[in-house]
């Protein structure tokens, strides 16, 4: 049995079954906490690296001493 367009687009918003959301409201992993915990780290470590690069184009510039 096919789908129509608008069947499809609903299944691609909304998900296939009810048991996707069973899946949310299950407890994190360990691994789920290792990679948000990557992920903050990553980008404390781009916002520092740029913030660095900020601070030595503003004393290439003059701006600062």
């Amino acid at each position: 049995m096919s789908r129509t367009l608008l069947q499809e687009i609903a299944h691609q918003i909304f998900g296939s079954s009810p048991r996707n959301s069973r899946r949310s409201t299950r407890k994190p992993s360990h691994r789920d906490y290792e990679r948000e915990l990557y992920k903050l780290k990553l980008a404390a470590f781009e916002n520092r690296k740029s913030y660095e690069q900020a601070q030595h184009l503003a004393k290439s510039k003059g701006w600062t001493r």
